[in-house]
C-alpha cells in the first residue's frame, strides 16, 4: 500500500514522505515527496477530524501559535491558511476536538495553561474570540523539572464533555468539563505517583493509561464519573525500559493505542523510550491489556524517539523518528500487533518529533462471516 507521511519536528519545515512497497508487498522504500515552510518548531501535527485535507501544526516557541494548512492531495505539500495565538509559551501539544472539528485546545508547557481556540466554519481560520484560558497550580518533588505545572497533552475523553490534561510538573491529570455557558472549566484531577511526570496517555473502557517521562513507567488508572465522590484507583504500574537497562538516561515519551478491527481484533499499547545507550538505539515497548503486561521491546536503531503514530486503513502501520539521530522508520504491525516488522527507513529528516499518516481512502478490512 502506498502511503504519504507528514513529519514535523524542531525545524522550520514539515516534510512529506512517500512509502512505496516493493512488488512482493513485504517491504519497500521511503522517499522525499515534498517539503513545506512551517514556521518555528512544528513539533506536533494533527488533522481536522471532519476534513482530513486540513492540517494543524504548533509553533513550539515563546509566544506560541497554531498554524493551519491545506494539504495538496498529490504532493502533500502544505499551503498555510491562518494562525492563532495559544496565549502562552511553548505549546507542546494540542487536540482538535471531535465535536465538529471546530475547536482546538492547546497545552502551553511553559505557561502552566491550556487555551481554547475556536475555528471558523471553514476549519482553517481562527476566531478572534477564544474560550477562557485555564491556569494550573502545583508542583512535584523533582526540583529540576517540577517546580511549576507543565501541561504536556490534551486528551478528549468524552466528546464535547470532558478533557484530560496530563501535567508533567504537578504529577496530575486535570479533568476539564463544560460549564453551563459551554466554556471549559477545571473540575478535578487524577493523582499520579510523586515525581513520575505524566506526559502522554490514552483512554480505553474507563481507564487512563499514562506514560511517565521522569519515572519511565506506564500506569493504569480508573476514571471515575466526575463529581461522583469516587477516587481514581491506580490499577497497575510497569516499567517501559528494556530489562536490565539503567533508567538514569531514559525519558519515556509517546504512548499509542492500536485500533480494534477485523485484521487486529486485539488492542495493544506502544510506548516509546528515549536515551537508551545501547548501540542498537531506542526501543518501542509493546504492552497487552487486561491485565496490563509487557509483550516485548523492538529496537529501532534511532536515538531519542519522541513521537510515533499509527495509521493505515486497519492501523497496520507504525512510524517513529529519532529526534537526535534524525531519520524515520516505518513498521508494519505483525503477529496480531505483538511485534513490529521494518518496512523502510529514511535518514534525511532532522529532529523529527511528530507524524501523521495521511488517510489512503481505502476502507478497513471486512470481517469474515
Amino acid at each position: 500500500m502506498v502511503l504519504k507521511i507528514l513529519v514535523g519536528g524542531y525545524t522550520s519545515i514539515i516534510t512529506a514522505l512517500l512509502y512505496t512497497p516493493n512488488s512482493s508487498g513485504t517491504a519497500g522504500s521511503l522517499s522525499l515527496l515534498s517539503q513545506s515552510n512551517a514556521g518555528t518548531n512544528p513539533s506536533w501535527l494533527a488533522l481536522n477530524p471532519s476534513n482530513s485535507s486540513i492540517l494543524y501544526a504548533n509553533q513550539e516557541t515563546w509566544g506560541g501559535q497554531i498554524w493551519s494548512f491545506v494539504i495538496d492531495p498529490t504532493t502533500a505539500a502544505l499551503t498555510k491558511k491562518s494562525s492563532g495565538s495559544t496565549g502562552g509559551n511553548n505549546p507542546a501539544h494540542f487536540a482538535v476536538l471531535f465535536g465538529g472539528g471546530n475547536e482546538i485546545v492547546a497545552a502551553n508547557y511553559d505557561s502552566a495553561s491550556t487555551t481554547d481556540m475556536v475555528l471558523g466554519t471553514d476549519r482553517t481560520t481562527f476566531s478572534s474570540s477564544t474560550g477562557p484560558m485555564i491556569t494550573y497550580t502545583g508542583s512535584g518533588p523533582n526540583t529540576s523539572r517540577q517546580t511549576v505545572p507543565h501541561p504536556h497533552q490534551v486528551i478528549e475523553y468524552l466528546i464535547d464533555q470532558e478533557l484530560l490534561i496530563n501535567d508533567l510538573g504537578s504529577d496530575k491529570t486535570w479533568r476539564l468539563s463544560r460549564s453551563s455557558s459551554g466554556a471549559w472549566q477545571n473540575s478535578g484531577s487524577i493523582q499520579h505517583p510523586a515525581g513520575s511526570g505524566p506526559r502522554h496517555g490514552v483512554v480505553l473502557n474507563g481507564n487512563l493509561y499514562t506514560v511517565h517521562e521522569l519515572s519511565n513507567t506506564l500506569t493504569q488508572h480508573t476514571i471515575p464519573v466526575l463529581n461522583s465522590g469516587t477516587t481514581s484507583q491506580l490499577v497497575a504500574t510497569l516499567s517501559v525500559i528494556p530489562p536490565g537497562a539503567s533508567s538514569s538516561t531514559f525519558a519515556a515519551a509517546e504512548l499509542l493505542l492500536s485500533p480494534k478491527n477485523c485484521m487486529y481484533p486485539t488492542q495493544y499499547l506502544y510506548a516509546t523510550n528515549r536515551g537508551d545507550t545501547d548501540a542498537n538505539g531506542d526501543t518501542v515497548a509493546i504492552f497487552s491489556l487486561n491485565p496490563l503486561q509487557l509483550v516485548g521491546h523492538v529496537r529501532t536503531g534511532l536515538k531519542q524517539i519522541r513521537g510515533a503514530a499509527i495509521g493505515g486503513p486497519n492501523g497496520e502501520y507504525l512510524v517513529v523518528g529519532g529526534q537526535s539521530s534524525g531519520g524515520v522508520v516505518l513498521y508494519q504491525r505483525t503477529s496480531g500487533g505483538t511485534t513490529l516488522t521494518e518496512l523502510a527507513r529514511y535518514s534525511n529528516v532532522n529532529q523529527p518529533t511528530s507524524f501523521v499518516i495521511l488517510p489512503t481512502g481505502e476502507e478497513p478490512s471486512l470481517c469474515s462471516s
